[in-house]
């Protein structure tokens, strides 16, 4: 199984427009990986994107991706989805050329309604026949090839979440780029080769959760620590952490010599964090 990180940040990129925060500045500097791009994932195997942030062009370009055949969404939010113009691009005809391939797009059969709300380009390019979207369930399987997507419903009572369990000759990973907060945790998070998961916020949890605000964030989006304790209890042979979100690029967490310094700490739990192009291999 051969993976590639096109993306790596959450709902905001680092660094961030017009900002002079010295996070923001050392991206600049640096470039990757302390810049960091939308979260996509690509199976290079079967030529299978999971979402399509608003850089995705530039992704694909980047890495020199040749063919894209499928994409599967996790969820309807602008920096999982923005980038849908890409079917466009790669399927629009002109002077005469030759019709394409529909790309197949999987969106969650319980997600139809907030596309059909927040994402009408979506809809757009399979009346254009740039694709042809295909409703999914929860831990039904897809096929293609030798590979077996199946959909992880988070089962959130306000909003649909999903992650999906990819597996390939025998090989088992699993990609849970976004709030993954109250999920199942159950036989199809056991014995995985990888774990791709959020990063989540810091600090003690409990503790954080009866100062804040009811309607804080953190009320109900996942901590590192509650992560951490997913991973002790699964314990997949690798764990790379993503969607490290700009969001934090006025905070100390926002600094990815700080990020690295705190994943050290649980050198047992073997523990990376993704950047962008990065390549994995199972």
């Amino acid at each position: 199984m051969k993976l590639i990180i096109l993306g790596s940040g959450g709902c905001q990129a680092l660094p961030r427009p017009l900002c002079h925060c010295k996070n923001c500045q050392k991206a600049r500097i640096n470039g990757v990986p302390y810049a960091r791009t939308g979260p996509a994932l690509y199976l290079q195997d079967e030529a299978i994107l999971f979402d399509t942030p608003e850089e995705i062009r530039q992704q694909i370009e980047r890495e020199k991706i040749k063919a894209l055949k499928h994409v599967f969404y996790t969820h309807w939010h602008p920096d999982h989805t923005q980038g849908m113009r890409i079917f466009e691009q790669i399927n629009s005809r002109y002077y005469n050329e030759p019709a394409k391939e529909p790309i197949k797009v999987y969106i969650p059969e319980n997600a139809i309604a907030d596309f059909k709300k927040h994402c009408e380009m979506i809809f757009y390019s399979e009346k254009m026949g740039w694709i042809n979207i295909i409703p999914i369930r929860d831990r039904k399987p897809i096929k293609t090839g030798q590979t077996s997507i199946i959909p992880l419903d988070f089962k959130r009572r306000d909003r649909v979440r999903c992650g999906y369990l990819i597996e390939h000759k025998n090989k088992k990973a699993l990609y849970t780029p976004c709030s993954n907060f109250s999920a199942k945790i159950d036989q199809s998070w056991l014995n995985l080769d990888l774990l791709i998961l959020e990063l989540g916020w810091f600090g003690r949890t409990q503790e954080l959760r009866k100062k804040i605000p009811k309607n804080h964030p953190w009320q109900d989006h996942i901590s590192f620590e509650e992560n951490i304790n997913i991973i002790k209890r699964i314990l997949p042979k690798k764990t790379i952490f993503t969607h490290i979100d700009g969001t934090r690029h006025l905070t100390e967490d926002g600094d990815l010599d700080l990020l690295k310094r705190k994943i050290s700490q649980f050198s047992k739990l073997n523990l990376d964090l993704t950047y962008d192009g990065m390549r994995i291999e199972i």
